[in-house]
């Protein structure tokens, strides 16, 4: 579970833009959620309060507290926070580690002294799980914008976390690899994890989110259930500066299977 509990922060006075402000908030175990609204709006710190980012490496004022399973962020080292938390940014190449694929994956579980069996384990059922088999051994210079993602997510997730972060992950994909993103989605959701993620591209999640929460001005303006925020036309969306709904190219999200 993941409880904000009255959270307030801002980065200080040479950042504007990008705080937010008394946001009350419960995400359920199991739960997916969508943060949406204009660039600025707050949505990227809400998710880098969950993955310890704020305050451990982004500094500021905060106030408030961000509870995980009942353990403060706040107080929770970021290498233990990495194996409750699997974070998906914007631009895969800022979470890489390592120039290969195959250490990219490993990278996790030996920064925290896994058994190089252990390893060898999770690496084979993560490879298995997200069908990258021709992505291994593998220069991740050479990769295309849509296989760096499917490594970030895939190595996101080796540790077995409960808790999925994600920052605008379909920014720089096109429509193939969006298409993938959404099948790893669907996967982490049939898994049972709980998944947050921050986004302005919205047709590709209309049926995975179980609730949507629009953020404006820092706040959680309002929340909508999937069939409350479908009903909207698209010319709301766009006054809220939002992109409208286009489902004519998805494909059904049932290509990887959960393991139990």
């Amino acid at each position: 579970m993941i409880d904000f509990q009255n959270v307030s922060f801002s980065y200080g006075e040479e950042s504007s833009g990008g705080g937010i402000r008394n946001v009350n908030l419960t995400i359920n175990t199991g739960e997916f959620v969508l943060l949406t609204g204009e660039s600025g709006c707050g949505k990227t710190t809400i998710t880098r309060l969950v993955n310890g980012l704020v305050p451990h490496y982004y500094e500021g004022n905060l106030e408030g507290d961000v509870l995980l399973d009942g353990k403060s962020v706040s107080d929770t080292p970021l290498y233990d926070l990495a194996a409750m938390v699997g974070s998906v940014f914007q631009n895969p190449k800022s979470q890489f580690f390592n120039v290969d694929t195959d250490s990219e994956l490993a990278f996790a579980c030996e920064n925290l002294g896994y058994p190089q069996e252990d390893i060898l384990k999770r690496i084979d059922r993560t490879v298995s799980d997200y069908h990258i088999e021709d992505l291994m051994g593998r220069s991740v210079f050479a990769l295309s914008g849509g296989e760096k993602q499917k490594i970030a997510c895939a190595s996101s997730s080796v540790l077995l976390p409960g808790i999925m972060v994600l920052d605008e992950p379909s920014s720089n994909l096109d429509m193939a690899a969006i298409d993938d993103l959404r099948q790893v989605l669907s996967l982490w959701k049939k898994q049972g994890k709980t998944i947050l993620i921050a986004e302005h591209r919205l047709y590709y999640l209309h049926d995975l989110a179980d609730r949507v929460l629009y953020v404006k001005d820092g706040e959680i303006e309002r929340e909508y259930t999937p069939a409350e925020f479908d009903s909207l036309s698209d010319g709301t969306r766009k006054e809220m500066g939002l992109r409208p709904f286009s489902l004519s190219k998805l494909k059904p999200a049932n290509q990887y299977q959960a393991h139990t």
